[in-house]
């Protein structure tokens, strides 16, 4: 708990937690506002579908959430604050599952814009299109459909928990890379890259797609709408939770054998 409150106070009193979240909010509005024009013929399909899918919550949480688990977290070693915690009668276990939680609420932090744009937006008569298969297209999209009644809230909130869940889980291997390299460069190289290039390998062929299912870079997120079934709920689930408590362990043993410096 006290390295936990150690974290929070570093990461409150930082400008990189929020100057990532401000980065986040803006793309949520300019992606929202996008999907709206599409749906008003404004902004034509191609055009949304290009460079500007780029502010989607897909690829900005794999950027954003990249650039978070490196400068955010893993400058502890560079500063020596991992090597005083465990100099300090602190386990290596403690300090894992310490990184662990301020993980998870940077990256809740950074898909809360899109999280929040779903449900400010789900309640309007404003229209929006699909025209990409993101999780926050298919609330927007799809709450047209849909009676406006505390159901409707609920499976929203459940669309947005599952996918930050989902999103998390792709982002775990950071936690892995941190204590493998101690490195902020090379911890949000690897992250970036390796959800850069594993999500679209899973559709090169069916043998690496049926492979590549039991982990979340496989997960459809196209089927995270309104009529998703109750078996890719705790499918997804699983493969995340699992997914993370193996990346979980696989971090434990390599801290557990390496050399504080």
């Amino acid at each position: 708990m006290q390295l936990l409150k150690a974290d929070f106070f570093k990461l409150s009193r930082s400008i990189s937690p929020w100057a990532l979240f401000l980065l986040a909010l803006i793309s949520a509005i300019i992606f929202a506002a996008c999907s709206h024009y599409v749906a008003t013929d404004s902004l034509s399909i191609e055009t949304a579908s290009g460079s500007l899918s780029l502010f989607s919550e897909t690829q900005m949480m794999a950027l954003l959430g990249s650039i978070a688990a490196g400068i955010c977290l893993t400058t502890d070693f560079e500063n020596k604050i991992i090597e005083n915690a465990v100099s300090g009668g602190h386990s290596r276990n403690a300090i894992i599952i310490n990184k662990m939680i301020s993980f998870f609420i940077l990256i809740a932090l950074l898909y809360l814009p899109y999280a929040a744009i779903t449900l400010l937006f789900a309640f309007t008569d404003a229209a929006f299109s699909g025209f990409l298969p993101t999780p926050a297209l298919n609330i927007l999209s799809g709450a047209a459909e849909q009676i406006s009644t505390a159901g409707l809230f609920g499976k929203i909130l459940l669309i947005n928990g599952l996918s930050l869940f989902i999103f998390i889980s792709q982002l775990m291997v950071s936690i892995f890379f941190m204590f493998l390299f101690k490195k902020a460069v090379l911890v949000i190289t690897a992250t970036y890259m390796t959800s850069l290039i594993l999500g679209p390998v899973s559709s090169l062929n069916e043998t690496i797609h049926s492979v590549m299912a039991y982990t979340p870079y496989g997960i459809d997120l196209s089927q995270l709408t309104f009529h998703m079934s109750s078996k890719f709920i705790g499918e997804s689930f699983l493969i995340s939770f699992v997914f993370i408590l193996v990346f979980y362990l696989a971090s434990f043993l390599i801290f557990r054998k390496a050399e504080v410096k």
